[in-house]
């Protein structure tokens, strides 16, 4: 229920829908490429053009993130048709889930090339200098962006940089090149974007659109997952220094539909929901499939299209006494199992049976301040590491830990189990027991798995190619063990 409007880009432009078309035209409108890219707002119109393409209702990001990252893990349970094959670790391929290649993979490089299109175009608009450098910083964060959860989910994947050209085999990269893509794209975001603070104080309202805050939060988490400690600690102590965030004093108002917009202190990068919009694609679809507890009648609104999304009880047994971050999690007297209603995303009043306008929190302080324990963590700097973690702990209400009690292990081991308690149903997890806890998630797997004898449990630490992508792109190869 935001004031970010998005606006479709009215230009005939070249899709990448995957690289499974690997060059599809498709006509948004009857502007020719001539008459546009001359005004401010043609260059606006065209980077909110790529945020939209990023998110949808089933398509991109607003409902895939909790499946892949929640669903495949030990927090989670239930689900619904569409990723039943997903959390079953069983039978995976080419189109199965096939979720992967209509909700993922074809979107993301749709996004992609919005983001590339905006590149190629506005560096040469005689337009005010402000405008273009940030339109410029926002699409290189966008791309960013989605590359970062391609190379997440999928490994190495092709490097597109450009709408202007149309390779009809494009080879697969490796994820080091991934990364140091992402890495320049972001330093290049962070070098034109302006800070949160600055957007507040000119009047901006759409607080959707990236700030260098958020590019930096990003950066420090691709430093994260390289496992480059220095780097990641040095930037994240920049980002908590800078007074442009602080932790919102209550966990519950972080997601609370009053407390959207920039007035949320703690959200760095956000990606807004609106309910009602024409098209309605603008949404966050999943309190759909949220498991609804006979006592709670808040989600009935909601269209009832048999989902069964809920967190386990051994999650929920896992926190500490007194956790305010357990709240929640609405604990219900049924008699199925793992009764453990998700309303960590409050019903939208105004949602239209399947669309709701509740953002989703890309990245938060709490987060940011975690990742930075890891990264001092694994620098051996357990004191450090601490004072971070008990920022957030403070806030649920627990007590202080004391350095003293650990090792560098056991600290990391705590903070992986911190992240889950903080972070739940946020998008993280399997990429956190990748990186922390590999031989876990392993585990977990091989418990939901009647296959992974056959080919490994390691097979389904990535989705699989789409089939279709491969068919039509040569230089794919789809991932191991498929």
């Amino acid at each position: 229920m935001k004031n970010l409007s998005i606006i479709l880009l009215l230009l005939t432009l070249p899709l990448f829908h995957g690289c499974e078309d690997v060059l599809v035209e498709k006509n948004y409108g009857q502007i020719a490429d001539s008459d546009y890219w001359n005004t401010e707002t043609d260059a606006v119109t065209a980077i909110k053009a790529a945020y939209a393409s990023t998110r949808g209702g089933w398509q991109g990001l607003s409902f895939w993130q909790f499946c892949v990252e929640d669903m495949g893990t030990d927090i989670s349970t239930g689900g619904y048709f569409a990723v039943n094959d997903y959390i079953a670790y069983t039978g995976w391929s080419g189109t199965t889930p096939d979720f992967v290649d209509w909700g993922i993979w074809g979107d993301f490089w749709k996004s992609i090339n919005y983001a590339n299109t905006v590149l190629d175009k506005v560096p040469d608009m005689d337009i005010d200098k402000g405008v273009k450098n940030r339109v410029i910083g926002e699409a290189h964060a966008i791309r960013a962006m989605v590359y970062f959860y391609l190379v997440n989910w999928f490994g190495g994947v092709p490097e597109l940089t450009t709408a202007k050209e149309a390779p009809m085999e494009i080879p697969r990269q490796s994820v080091e090149s991934n990364y140091l893509l992402i890495e320049n794209d972001l330093k290049a975001a962070i070098d034109r974007l302006p800070d949160k603070s600055t957007l507040v104080s000119m009047g901006e309202d759409d607080y959707g659109r990236v700030t260098n805050g958020a590019a930096r939060a990003l950066l420090a988490k691709v430093y994260q997952q390289q496992g480059k400690w220095t780097e990641c600690a040095d930037i994240a102590l920049e980002l908590i220094s800078s007074g442009e965030y602080s932790l919102e004093p209550d966990y519950n108002d972080i997601f609370s539909l009053q407390n959207e917009g920039f007035g949320n202190t703690e959200v760095i990068w956000v990606l807004p929901f609106i309910t009602g919009t024409s098209p309605n694609v603008d949404a966050n679809v999943f309190q759909v499939y949220i498991w609804k507890a006979p006592e709670n009648t808040d989600y009935s609104k909601y269209y009832e299209w048999n989902g069964e999304i809920r967190a386990t009880s051994s999650f929920y047994n896992s926190f500490e006494s007194g956790d305010l971050r357990r709240n929640l999690l609405f604990a219900s007297s049924d008699a199925m199992e793992n009764p453990i209603m998700m309303i960590k995303y409050p019903p939208d009043p105004a949602t239209e049976g399947a669309h709701s306008g509740t953002d989703y929190p890309f990245i938060r302080l709490a987060d940011i301040l975690l990742t930075r324990a890891e990264a001092l963590a694994n620098l051996d700097d357990l004191t450090g590491a601490v004072q971070e973690i008990n920022k957030v702990r403070t806030r649920a209400g627990l007590s202080d830990l004391d350095p003293a009690n650990f090792t560098s292990v056991s600290l990391l081991n705590h903070i992986l189990n911190e992240r889950r308690w903080e972070l739940y149903f946020e998008g993280h997890n399997k990429r956190d027991m990748i990186r922390m806890d590999r031989e876990g998630l392993l585990d977990y797997i091989k418990s939901q798995s009647a296959d992974w004898e056959t080919y490994t449990a390691e097979r389904y630490l990535l989705l699989p190619l789409p089939s279709n992508a491969i068919a039509s792109n040569p230089g794919l190869v789809q991932n191991p063990g498929f």
